[in-house]
């Protein structure tokens, strides 16, 4: 069975697009493109396993490169065939063995992939990054299977050895060699291995990440040239002696390049405020896969982080972002390159800004402006993000670097940011446990999500600090709280805070309300009706017992005492009041809640007469003049008059469940009435029309 490696192949595109859109970087134009071998031979291959020599790069192949990507599997071949001639790779191969004290021969180069084209370049020199690997590797090292590549130069200026096309009369070098070698060594699995130049070697035997056997690590080609005019390359890669097992070389995407001038973006970890510190994106933990901001606006962030090419929405607009920055969390630094020629002499050179963040307003004001020191040819310059505290959501900026290179041209190369708005920490609770039988409740979050690794500042304690090991970063924690007081009675609600430290030093506050359904001593009236006496009566719970025996079974052990009013919720109650039967009972209830934890209070049943005196000062004291007993009695009618006869309140019950009447001393305005002596007249809903009246007084300070 096949195994899957950790690398992507893409054979999509045309030779044209191969060295255009893959190859190619600044400062080179290529022209006249051609293929020896099959097209099969091609691929854009990405590696997503962050092992291999280069991120993402062009192959070229002995066989199908989609056997990078599927170990052991014989469906794709390792060899198209021996029906192939080159005597310039031939001579490049045969070589080696003396220049390695070794005797072996290669016969013959099978299986042969050539790319060439020709080229202008923006400057004086051109270079571009590449890797080699191979299956031979180590089983055929100085053997007749010695596979070889090579890169033929041609042009102006350059005279070599090798063949070279019409139009390039003096010869082609090669431009592919083992840096520093002496004397100069082409590359092959012989001339560079786990022996001979091993520090360029990566041993792979168990095929990890990319179906080789073993890869070097990135080198560079480079030549000087004449800037403007016209070179040839052939890249040229193919087996030794046999036509089996597969060799190929990575050409690093962008790398073929002139050294005209260039302007890299990257997002650092550092900001204007002294944050030098914090944790890389790549390395962060909590980052949401989408940033969204309540203009509506949004950045897909996990979707850019993983392939930076993907066009995103910016302001209505299908851009390609080199570089995300967070307000006050890190910045964007670039990398200006000018030519060697006319460096000379101090220049100050201007960069073009477009987008909607501004200028002075969302980064530095001198940052348009890069001053080049006589023979300085590279400078790092910083963005200076500010963090404005303004709600903007998603800005951005393009920069473009214009310059007029050696060969009289206008190059312009340009980076764009996408600047985001601070994301908040947001921390999810988890769902709520029960409470254990000594009063503990486990309490947590998680998906905490923000700009991490975070510092937790919890229970009274530090927790995960940021200054330990990525190991410990973590984006969900959890604590014992102990629920109840110093003489172990379950309190009803607690406030837990919890505060988060994010990488940008900005504290957020989370409060977790955990509430409690708690049973309370109470004195209810005889025949009265009373809210269940409870903290939190909007938590349903198991049940209620009174002497150890369930008040809901069949068989009541409240007999006619007292009536719990409850209403099912699936297996639950919702306790909604209790009503009283016999004048002074008292008995101890015990709520049960849904984990089994229980609280209990005493109820007492007493005659209450109606008062006639009440002083409505605010003190909790006789603040009330109350009716009882109207339950079933919908629309009973309590009237309240003046020593004059004028009415001053009044009030009438609205359902069956509604059992008191309660007047608070105040006009219908909300004002206080006059101390005094006032008349009330109870019309009851009996069905008779029973009229009760009585007489009260009002005070307006204490009684």
């Amino acid at each position: 069975m096949a195994t899957h490696a950790q690398v992507n192949i893409d054979q999509n595109f045309t030779i044209e697009e191969y060295v255009n859109n893959v190859l190619l970087g600044d400062g080179v134009t290529a022209s006249n493109i051609t293929l020896i071998g099959d097209p099969i031979q091609l691929a854009k291959m990405t590696d997503e396993s962050g092992n291999f020599s280069v991120a993402e790069g062009l192959v070229l192949s002995c066989g199908d490169p989609n056997r990078l990507s599927d170990c052991g599997d014989d469906q794709y071949p390792t060899g198209l065939g021996d029906a192939f001639d080159d005597e310039d790779l031939l001579e490049v191969a045969q070589s080696v063995p003396p220049l390695i004290g070794q005797n072996f021969e290669v016969s013959a180069v099978n299986d042969g992939c050539v790319l060439e084209f020709d080229f202008e370049a923006g400057g004086d020199s051109i270079s571009f990054n590449y890797v080699f690997g191979s299956d031979e590797y180590l089983t055929f090292v100085n053997t007749q299977y010695n596979d070889i590549f090579a890169f033929f130069l041609s042009g102006p200026g350059i005279v070599g050895p090798y063949d070279s096309p019409a139009g390039f009369p003096d010869g082609a070098i090669n431009i592919a060699q083992i840096p520093d070698s002496d004397p100069v060594l082409p590359i092959t699995i012989s001339s560079v291995n786990d022996i001979t130049n091993p520090e360029y070697y990566i041993d792979n035997p168990d095929e990890e990440g990319i179906c080789l056997n073993g890869y070097t690590t990135t080198f560079t080609a480079s030549a000087e040239v004449q800037c403007g005019e016209t070179y040839h390359i052939k890249l040229a890669i193919a087996d030794g002696t046999d036509s089996q097992l597969e060799s190929i070389v990575v050409l690093e995407a962008g790398s073929f390049a002139s050294s005209g001038l260039d302007l890299n973006a990257n997002a650092v970890p550092l900001a204007a405020d002294g944050l030098e510190d914090i944790v890389p994106y790549e390395e962060s933990v909590g980052l949401p896969e989408v940033f969204s901001y309540p203009s509506g606006e949004s950045f897909p962030y996990d979707a850019w982080n993983a392939d930076n090419n993907v066009p995103i929405q910016l302001d209505g607009q299908s851009l390609v972002v080199d570089a995300v920055v967070i307000e006050g969390c890190n910045d964007a630094q670039f990398t200006v390159i000018r030519p060697e020629l006319g460096s000379d002499v101090q220049d100050t050179l201007y960069l073009d800004l477009a987008g909607s963040a501004l200028l002075g307003d969302d980064f530095s004001d001198t940052f348009n402006e890069v001053v080049m020191a006589p023979n300085q040819t590279e400078r790092s310059v910083t963005l200076g993000v500010k963090d404005d505290g303004v709600e903007e959501g998603v800005e951005f900026v393009e920069i473009s670097f214009e310059y007029v290179n050696g060969c009289g041209e206008t190059i312009v190369t340009s980076s764009r940011v996408a600047i985001l708005d601070p994301i908040p920490v947001v921390a999810n609770p988890s769902p709520v446990g029960c409470l254990q039988s000594d009063g503990q409740q486990l309490l947590g979050y998680d998906d905490i999500t923000g700009y991490g690794p975070f510092n937790f500042i919890w229970d009274g304690v530090e927790w995960n600090n940021a200054e330990w090991g990525s190991d410990a970063w973590v984006t969900s924690i959890d604590s014992l709280f102990d629920m109840t007081n110093d003489n172990g009675d379950l309190v009803p609600s607690h406030n837990i805070e919890l505060t988060v430290i994010d990488q940008c030093g900005k504290e957020h506050l989370f409060e977790q309300l955990v509430l409690h359904p708690v049973m309370l001593d109470a004195d209810i009236c005889f025949e009265d009706l009373l809210d269940y006496p409870m903290f939190n009566p909007s938590i349903p719970v198991e049940d209620v017992t009174y002497q150890g025996v369930s008040v809901f079974a069949n068989s009541n052990p409240l007999g006619d005492n007292l009536t719990i009013n409850a209403s099912e919720e699936g297996d639950l109650w919702r306790l909604n009041s209790i009503s009283s039967g016999l004048n002074g009972w008292t008995g101890t209830l015990t709520i049960v809640d849904t984990c089994g934890y229980e609280t209990s209070g005493t109820i007492v049943v007493e005659d209450c007469d109606v008062v006639n005196v009440i002083s409505p000062n605010g003190d909790n004291k006789n603040d009330k003049f109350q009716i009882r007993g109207l339950n079933g009695m919908m629309g009973s009618r309590l009237v309240v008059f003046n020593r004059y006869g004028s009415v001053v309140w009044e009030g009438e019950t609205q359902s069956d469940e509604e059992y008191e009447l309660v007047w608070n001393g105040r006009h219908v305005n909300g004002n206080y009435v006059a101390a005094g002596t006032y008349q009330w007249v109870l019309t009851k809903a009996d069905g008779n029309g029973t009229v009760e009246r009585g007489q009260l007084t009002v005070f307006s300070g204490e009684y």
